[in-house]
């Protein structure tokens, strides 16, 4: 059976079994509730409440920089979290710009001088333009400077807008038909032989097991954070859940007591928000790093081919005495995505010579544009039960789980309703000494300015969806004219 029918089926099924019971239902969208997971929440919070406080305090000035520690140094009062975020930070960027040992020591003393004399004076500028110093050099080593005083000021937000705005002006000025922002397709469509969910007006696609362990463990993650700042907070919590699109799970929730959780302190409720985002970064990282562990770089062989002396699964070393290798982060490290020898590098030329692990061959330059190439990946370590590489399936999860986590992350941050870093920015911005009536205005814009970069960048998926109807209509037209 076709897997797209198979899942249409199951996908029917299941929703019309959730319809028929007492689980809250909006259209066939599903709240599905459970207490099960709330002891296990408590235990985790009561482990070490200073801590979980330090990291979400953290992941406040992680996510909005300069801001977020202007914010938090209105509570210096009752905490010294914000110094030793500081000291973190300001470590991070004497270590990135190291200069020998003697401007280490040097440097640690200026900053410790300097934490000490914040700490005295508790004054959010000096807070905001200190924390903004510093942030700014460390990105100062990784992007234009521009940037970076902006990522000092206002956080991981201009990480995200920066590049949505470049291709913006892109795609305004015709340079670009790709769009910035794509939703993921949740049907399953057979590309290149293996089935996955599409991502529309990108090259990327997401393999359907690979996928959605991934989307399951960012959801775990995700809500889980928040529940533990609740409690850390005593917060009550009154349920966990998921929610779904018919039967398939596309978030998932901890829902703390609503009317306590608006009446809390605005500390209190940016930790909680701030966590979600913070622990997807974290699992993010955690997950690349354990990817690059296990997995060695791909080699390329032959995925297809008719053309003479190369056979189907030989191992491209060298193509014209240049290294066969693919110039990208392999997104598709565990696809099976063909690419063909680059047709600009071997132009003006009648023969070329391709060097494969059985030999090296003159091939005629037309034989070797029809050589169809595909990553094999290699792996550390190679343990197999029942003739599969369980290495292999590892590595998949965790690349896809470091796609998912740090990419919902940073949308997460996005300052718009209804996402965490819309409601982090209306508590953010009563550090200002400005009246409800501005905050408002001043949220209004930046949500306007938000919305007007992601319709932009989503455009050309406009124009596809817009051609692709009318290539429907054209068929229609031409089976049934009028």
């Amino acid at each position: 059976m076709d897997i797209t029918l198979l899942f249409l089926t199951v996908f029917i099924a299941g929703t019309l079994f959730l319809v028929g019971s007492k689980i809250e239902r909006h259209f066939i969208f599903f709240l599905i509730r459970t207490k099960h997971f709330i002891n296990l929440i408590d235990k985790l919070a009561s482990i070490s409440p200073m801590l979980w406080k330090f990291l979400a305090d953290f992941a406040i000035v992680l996510s909005f920089s300069g801001l977020g520690a202007a914010y938090l140094s209105r509570y210096r009062k009752f905490s010294r979290n914000l110094d030793a975020i500081l000291l973190l930070i300001g470590l991070a960027a004497i270590i990135l710009w190291w200069q020998g040992l003697p401007f280490f020591l040097f440097s640690l003393v200026v900053l410790a001088i300097g934490i000490k004399s914040l700490s005295s004076i508790k004054n959010p500028n000096a807070d905001f333009l200190v924390t903004t110093t510093l942030t700014s050099v460390i990105w100062l080593s990784m992007t234009h400077w521009f940037v970076a005083v902006l990522e000092g000021m206002f956080g991981l937000i201009v990480i995200i807008f920066a590049p949505l705005i470049e291709n913006a002006f892109a795609i305004t000025s015709g340079e670009s038909t790709i769009p910035g922002v794509s939703p993921v397709i949740l049907i399953p469509f057979k590309i290149a032989g293996e089935w996955c969910f599409p991502i529309p007006g990108m090259d990327i696609c997401i393999p359907v097991f690979y996928g959605l362990i991934a989307l399951i463990l960012l959801l775990i993650v995700h809500e889980f954070a928040h529940g533990i700042l609740a409690r850390v907070h005593k917060l009550k919590l009154r349920s966990t859940g998921l929610l779904t699109l018919g039967i398939i799970p596309i978030g998932a929730f901890v829902e703390p007591d609503e009317e306590e959780f608006q009446r809390s302190e605005s500390l209190i409720k940016t930790r909680v928000l701030s966590m979600g985002s913070f622990a997807n970064l974290v699992l993010g990282i955690v997950t690349f790093f354990l990817f690059l562990y296990i997995a060695l770089p791909s080699a390329m062989i032959v995925a297809e081919s008719h053309v003479p002396y190369i056979d189907v699964n030989s191992r491209i070393e060298t193509i014209d005495n240049a290294p066969a290798v693919v110039d990208e982060f392999n997104t598709y490290l565990f696809t099976n995505k063909l690419w063909t020898i680059d047709k600009k590098s071997i132009e003006g030329k009648d023969n070329i010579n391709i060097t494969t692990d059985r030999g090296t061959f003159l091939l005629r330059v037309e034989d070797a544009k029809n050589i169809k190439m595909r990553t094999q990946p290699q792996f550390r370590y190679n343990y197999q039960i029942c003739g599969i590489n369980i290495f292999q399936i590892l590595t998949g999860i965790l690349f896809w789980t470091f796609f998912f986590n740090i990419n919902i992350a940073l949308i997460n941050l996005l300052p718009i309703p209804p996402f965490d870093g819309g409601k982090m920015l209306i508590e953010l911005m009563s550090i200002f000494d400005i009246g409800k009536a501005t905050v408002r205005r001043v949220i209004s814009v930046v949500i306007l300015l938000g919305l007007l970069i992601l319709l932009v960048n989503a455009f050309p998926l406009i124009n596809m969806l817009t051609e692709y109807i009318g290539d429907l209509i054209g068929c229609y037209c031409s089976f049934f004219p009028i």
